[in-house]
């Protein structure tokens, strides 16, 4: 398993400090996407303005998905 961290950067900064475990890239992907369009609905607010950033540490990898 493969640790993510989930976080939020824009108009609202949020850091994930434990992570979550995904089998590989794609699960963690697709699991940003679903975050990022339930926070479009949740806090229309931050649509345009706040992304969500996927992080793989052993990686130093980072993935941005917009609200």
């Amino acid at each position: 398993m493969l640790r993510f961290y989930f976080s939020l950067a824009g108009q609202q900064n949020v850091d994930d400090p434990f992570g979550l475990a995904f089998e590989n890239e794609l699960q963690a992907f697709r699991a940003a996407e679903r975050f990022a369009r339930e926070l479009a609905i949740a806090q229309p607010a931050l649509r345009g303005t706040t992304s969500v950033v996927v992080t793989r540490k052993d990686r130093d990898e980072t993935y941005l998905i917009g609200v």
